[in-house]
């Protein structure tokens, strides 16, 4: 396979679901369904159900708007990415020099060593066993806003770029997406940009979009029923795509990342919440990994036949078999107000060694073109 090339300015939009906010997801006249699950633990994939008070901004007062399945967006001239880009300006707006998505982030170094433990299931070289690659990475607030509140229930991203590009990550604290494809999404940002004079969403027109696209709502419920983390080095990542992993043998293999945290999940108690207010991420962060470095066990999930292959909104089930491929160690986050080494950086989740390919989840499938259109828009 020929793998893309990211230019040397490239920035990321992380599309991957870092796009999603709490008051975009939870605005809604009745609440989801939660999700089951057990206390936060080291476990790959679940995530206690743990009160969080999602934001919201302030209704418009409109008459319930009667919403129609909204899993097409309507017809423009425009291409599907530039459309994306165009959605999440009018929720967030434009911010000069920002990302249009993880606007509000900073970098840290690392390194990633592998296990060998993938040596069965890929060739990739940074699979390799005791292979050490050099780390470039950025921890960011999901949205386009950079006064994004590090105490809400947002999403959190986590990009990584291996051997200064040999393979790259996008991954997001909720194991599965905003929408099931492209169009859905556009949709969901649609339907929350704000009115242009009062600046506040329409929640009926959002409750109502809300049911007629259940496809929504695993994220709004995992959003609403865990807290926000206490840090992210407490937090887990995962890959809401699945890729393709080719052996020696030519054999091929479906599977999903986790990034589980060595210190373990922890969230934000209410009382936390208040306390730390809205940053503090970034100067904990510092001063964690000033004292030691920030560790997660990085794995493979397996699905089992039957199990969605190209479905983002859908997660494994937590008793599908993981294989630990390595270990993220995140030693230094840049000084407080200076440039990151992450800040001219694409972090492309399609930019793969050989021996790893992307699925064809049409999620996963329109990044690269949406990242090349919020590259373009930086200065504006």
């Amino acid at each position: 396979m020929t793998h893309p090339t990211r230019s040397p300015v490239a920035t990321a939009l992380l599309i991957a679901g870092a796009l999603a906010s709490p008051g975009l997801a939870t605005a809604q006249t009745a609440p989801a369904a939660p999700m089951p699950g057990a206390p936060m633990s080291a476990s790959p994939m679940p995530a206690s159900p743990m009160p969080a008070a999602p934001m919201h901004a302030a209704p418009m007062q409109a008459a319930p708007m009667q919403a129609a399945p909204m899993s097409a967006a309507p017809m423009s001239s425009e291409p599907l990415s530039a459309q994306l880009v165009d959605g999440l300006q009018g929720v967030f707006g434009t911010h000069a020099g920002r990302r249009r998505s993880g606007a509000k982030g900073f970098c840290a170094v690392g390194e990633f060593v592998a296990s060998g433990n993938a040596e069965r299931l890929t060739t990739a070289e940074t699979l390799q066993r005791n292979k050490r690659s050099p780390v470039v990475a950025r921890f960011s607030i999901g949205g386009g806003s950079p006064m994004a509140p590090d105490n809400a229930p947002s999403v959190r991203g986590l990009s990584l770029s291996l051997d200064n590009g040999a393979h790259e990550f996008v991954l997001i604290n909720t194991p599965v997406f905003t929408a099931r494809t492209p169009e859905g999404f556009l949709a969901f940002l649609k339907v929350r940009a704000p009115d242009p004079q009062t600046r506040q969403m329409n929640a009926p027109a959002i409750a109502a979009a809300n049911a007629a696209n259940p496809d929504w709502m695993p994220q709004i419920a995992y959003l609403r029923d865990n807290p926000p983390p206490a840090s992210y080095a407490t937090s887990a990542y995962f890959g809401v795509n699945s890729f393709v992993f080719t052996n020696r043998q030519g054999q091929k293999q479906h599977a999903r990342w986790t990034f589980e945290p060595v210190a373990g999940r922890v969230g934000l108690t209410p009382e936390e919440r208040t306390a730390r207010g809205p940053t503090f991420l970034e100067a904990e962060l510092r001063e964690r990994v000033a004292r030691a470095p920030a560790e997660w066990r990085v794995l493979l999930q397996i699905p089992q036949s039957g199990d969605p292959l190209n479905d983002a909104v859908a997660a494994w089930p937590a008793d599908r078999p993981t294989v630990e491929v390595g270990r993220l160690r995140i030693s230094g986050v840049q000084a407080a107000g200076q440039p990151g080494a992450c800040d001219a950086q694409m972090f492309n989740p399609v930019l793969l060694p050989a021996g790893i390919d992307p699925s064809e989840d049409p999620i996963l499938a329109i990044r690269a073109e949406a990242y090349a259109v919020s590259l373009s828009r930086r200065s504006q």
